[in-house]
């Protein structure tokens, strides 16, 4: 799977359906560096964004430039499914 599938199924809250890993008994879809429940994103050991309340945060400190493109990502299809994306500095546990 694609680290864009991913997203794409983070943003949709889809959890996974054929685990290759579980983390808190949910389910997870991986990428080349992603993984998601559908209700959290994780790239390598951190999380990216999360779903709360109706919104989605996202995790908008600076990692490396591979970091920066997934959350431009992020933000551009969350705005296409007319999500509100609320930006935070860090992890936001």
């Amino acid at each position: 799977m694609t680290n864009r599938e991913v997203i794409e199924n983070f943003i949709n809250k889809k959890a996974g359906h054929t685990p290759k890993r579980m983390i808190n008994a949910m389910y997870m879809y991986e990428g080349m560096t992603l993984k998601s429940n559908g209700l959290e994103l994780i790239n390598y050991n951190t999380r990216i964004a999360f779903h709360q309340d109706n919104k989605l945060f996202l995790n908008i400190k600076k990692y490396s430039v591979t970091t920066s493109k997934i959350q431009n990502l992020i933000k551009y299809l969350a705005s296409q499914e007319g999500l509100e994306v609320i930006e935070i500095e860090g992890e936001g546990y």
